[in-house]
């Protein structure tokens, strides 16, 4: 019969085994939320908020008018994070000058040659490029010389297309991913509806919203054509593995009332105005039919060629996405605003109150008035993302753009919760919900100008605009997002990570590191490393002390109530009491 002590010796090698046990339960648990190896997490920018520059390299001012003298210094930041993709947009009126003689744009070389440069280095730092032929910066010459202006004239259709063709055949072979457009929704609404964003000048009209829109989805479909006739052409100039779509853009509704009908079918009609505006089209060949009904004869119709060039133009679904809204009709009693209120065109014929955000979401702070629009609300992203699958359940989806709008503090905790809350339901999307999603895009790498204002913070890099000598000397400074982001992009996995003990560097000389220092999740997985957090480690601690607890007190109680006992069995008794 083995001795109390050895019975003792052995529970408390059991405490070791449990507490290990515990261990390799939390690794296993938090390894369990991660995603695929080839998975891209990236950031990304847009030329008209972040190069600058207008005046360098032969470019002309666009319609909106530092990235520009920083990008080797930014790349290196990227690969430093451990990030996999970058997204930008090339500027038209960067690549293209007017030419008055034969009134139409053509290629500048200088322009043409900075793009070249920051795709080479991406390709040196190991970094996908996403590239945006057009992010809102329609160049000016465009917009004043055309008549109807800019995108309200068909003739921009053959304008777009030489600036594709320019575009694919100078970097097809460097970009694997690319967008024709972003998020046409936000600057047609902006733009020609509602008349308060670029270009600026317009006057209300029922017509002239549903008149842009089908010039941008030609325009897109005739770059798509064009890019896969490159991309099976024997020069090689667009790659095998090419692939390309338009980035769209929703909030995803939910009805004021879930009980009532009809705000259930104001919700849907929302996303069907919003996000099938565009996408029913490039999966169908013609608009939602509840836009037909609304909209009857101002709503333009495809030719059966223009239906047929359309439909199927996408090889990847795109989708930008920030917040969402609570959504009852204007006709409604819960509607906070009258149907007259609301812009002619696109805006009234959809008749929707979505000014309200759903419960429990998360308000920007008080310091950011500029941000009031985006208040945080994770379980949207999913239904959203859903929403789009549903649409064409068998192709991949590349998400685009998310991020938390802030103000200017650098240790801004908000934007952490913002993308810890989101990317989890990226993960659910992709893991619970087996649906296709091959990529997420944080907004944005870099603080940026965001319709005209510098005020609202999207960067995970906060950026000095106020106490420069020169515009060269725009100091950058990670954020605790940018820092979690480094952990979720070099590990691939949510968990693991701590604020407290991160220790990651985000300084020029770890900017300048080649990238085959940091962890390659591909590697067969031995070497995704998942630090401890010091939560992870207190929990162990404490759970080990409490089970040694009960231990020590149960060993006590069996002694006590022994008649029999050596003198060392009482000797480990005194000890124990001791």
């Amino acid at each position: 019969m083995p001795s109390r002590a050895s019975v003792l010796l052995a529970l408390c090698l059991g405490v070791v085994a449990q507490v290990a046990s515990t261990s390799a339960a939390a690794v296993a648990a938090t390894e369990a939320r991660c995603f695929p190896p080839d998975f891209l997490f990236g950031t990304a920018t847009t030329a008209f908020q972040v190069e600058g520059a207008w005046n360098v390299s032969g470019r002309e001012p666009s319609i909106w008018d530092d990235f520009f003298h920083h990008y080797h210094e930014d790349v290196g930041r990227m690969a430093a994070m451990g990030l996999s993709s970058f997204r930008f947009s090339i500027s038209w009126s960067r690549v293209m000058r007017w030419d008055a003689q034969e009134r139409r744009m053509l290629p500048n070389p200088q322009g043409v040659a900075f793009y070249h440069a920051l795709l080479d280095d991406l390709q040196a730092r190991g970094l996908q490029p996403i590239a945006t032929l057009y992010h809102f910066d329609l160049p000016l010459t465009l917009q004043m010389q055309l008549e109807p202006k800019g995108w309200l004239n068909p003739g921009i259709l053959t304008h777009f297309e030489d600036f594709a063709a320019l575009a694919f055949r100078e970097y097809g072979g460097k970009v694997k991913y690319w967008a024709t457009f972003n998020e046409p929704l936000t600057f047609i609404s902006g733009g020609y509806g509602s008349c308060d964003a670029a270009p600026g000048g317009m006057q209300p009209s029922s017509t002239n919203t549903y008149t842009v829109a089908h010039n941008v989805l030609l325009s897109h479909a005739k770059a798509v054509k064009l890019f896969r006739e490159l991309k099976q052409g024997e020069e090689g100039l667009v790659t095998a593995d090419a692939r390309i779509g338009i980035v769209l853009n929703a909030e995803f509704g939910y009805p004021v009332d879930e009980s009532n009908a009809l705000d259930v079918a104001a919700a849907e009609r929302k996303m069907q105005f919003d996000l099938g505006w565009f996408l029913t089209p490039l999966v169908t060949g013609d608009y939602p039919e509840i836009m037909r009904d609304r909209v009857g004869e101002r709503l333009p119709r495809f030719s059966a060629d223009e239906a047929a060039l359309v439909k199927g133009s996408y090889d990847v679904l795109m989708l930008n996405h920030y917040y969402s809204r609570l959504v009852t009709s204007c006709e409604s009693k819960r509607s906070e605003i009258s149907c007259d209120e609301l812009p002619l065109g696109h805006a009234r014929d959809r008749g929707l109150d979505d000014t309200r955000a759903p419960n429990g979401a998360r308000a920007p702070p008080a310091s950011s008035p500029e941000c009031s629009w985006l208040a945080g609300y994770p379980d949207g992203y999913l239904d959203t993302i859903m929403w789009m699958h549903a649409k064409d359940p068998s192709t991949d989806i590349l998400l685009t753009e998310n991020g938390w709008c802030g103000d200017q503090e650098v240790e801004n905790l908000d934007q952490l919760w913002y993308f810890q809350a989101y990317v989890a339901q990226v993960y659910k999307a992709v893991v619970e919900e087996k649906i296709p999603i091959i990529g997420y895009t944080a907004w944005s790498f870099l603080d940026n100008n965001e319709s005209g204002s510098y005020k609202p913070r999207f960067g995970l890099h906060y950026v000095n605009f106020t106490k420069q000598d020169a515009a060269t000397e725009l100091a950058r400074i990670p954020r605790p997002a940018a820092k979690w982001f480094a952990h979720l992009s070099t590990t691939k996995c949510l968990d693991g990570w701590d604020i407290d003990i991160d220790t990651v560097q985000m300084d020029a000389e770890e900017a300048a590191a080649p990238r085959d220092t940091m962890r390659n999740p591909e590697a067969g997985g031995n070497d995704v490393g998942v630090p401890w957090s010091l939560t992870e480690v207190i929990i162990l601690i404490a759970v080990g002390v409490a089970v040694l607890g009960a231990i020590t007190c149960e060993a006590m109680r069996e002694l006590r109530l022994s008649s029999q006992g050596s003198p060392e069995e009482l000797q480990v008794l005194i000890t124990i009491e001791e």
